[in-house]
């Protein structure tokens, strides 16, 4: 009995916590469907007429071109992080060697220093090596920054590795290469998913360090291409919401392809 109150209750608190974060998408979206003054006028309620051209409105004003410029650096920056982080948490977790230790710790140093407190020396080295306005000036920072977490969260992944698996790998003849990338890399996907994820979203809505590196209006990320439809005086909020709502549909598609990895990451090794 005292079970089935604990997991009505859980579900209920759940349901509400749900619920909690749905409405702000839910107003978001029926917003970007309003004019300025049905938004202002009657906030919470359904507009009588959906102005769908909002979305073709600001299609046009180029948040087609940021988002494609916001996909290929973060897939790229993503596609690095993993595979970095990936063999370098394996090596920490499953190999002995000199100086194992020393190299983790100074990786996960890297974690506990804030990227805005080297936003100067990372723009003075980029404007030296003529890197401002360039999509690797984007992706070396982002990806510098990203190993720490990522080697941390896939650290504790591989600790718990079955190590029968790879001995089996060995005795069937598989090099450490061949069994890392064959054995150990796919059953480890709902660690990497995680990684993937985490590190996609937080790269697709980051703003600070691609404001300091780019300033080509054509190069510009998605975050930044954001700010184009919010004036010094005024905002077009229908517009800016519509903007939104397009800018957010790729992290709600990513997290439907990957939800059932990303759930066995927190759960445990899939079946």
């Amino acid at each position: 009995m005292k079970a089935k109150i604990s997991s009505g209750l859980l579900y209920t608190v759940l349901t509400i916590y749900s619920v909690l974060v749905a409405l702000p998408l839910f107003w978001m979206m029926i917003s970007s469907t309003k004019t300025v003054r049905e938004i202002f006028a009657t906030p919470f309620s359904l507009p009588p007429q959906p102005k769908w051209s909002n979305f073709s409105m600001v299609w046009n004003k180029g948040i087609a071109d940021y988002m494609l410029n916001s996909l290929l650096v973060v897939s790229v920056s993503v596609t690095i992080i993993v595979v970095v982080s990936g063999l370098a948490a394996y090596a920490m977790a499953r190999m002995r060697f000199p100086g194992r230790l020393p190299i983790y710790l100074m990786i996960m140093a890297g974690y506990a220093i804030p990227i805005h407190t080297v936003l100067v020396p990372i723009y003075i080295m980029e404007n030296t090596f003529h890197m401002l306005d360039q999509y690797i000036g984007l992706i070396g920072p982002y990806v510098a920054f990203a190993i720490p977490f990522s080697v941390l969260l896939l650290y504790s992944f591989f600790m718990e590795f079955p190590q029968d698996l790879e001995d089996a790998a060995h005795l069937d003849g598989c090099s450490t290469f061949q069994m890392v990338t064959r054995v150990v890399l796919p059953l480890s996907m709902p660690g990497l998913s995680s990684v993937a994820i985490f590190q996609g979203v937080f790269l697709w809505n980051e703003f600070l360090l691609a404001l300091i590196v780019i300033s080509d209006g054509a190069k510009k990320t998605l975050p930044l291409g954001l700010t184009v439809f919010q004036g010094e005086w005024s905002t077009n909020w229908p517009n800016l919401l519509a903007a939104i709502t397009l800018a957010t549909l790729p992290l709600l598609l990513l997290y439907i392809v990957l939800q059932k990895q990303f759930i066995n990451s927190l759960t445990g090794f899939s079946k």
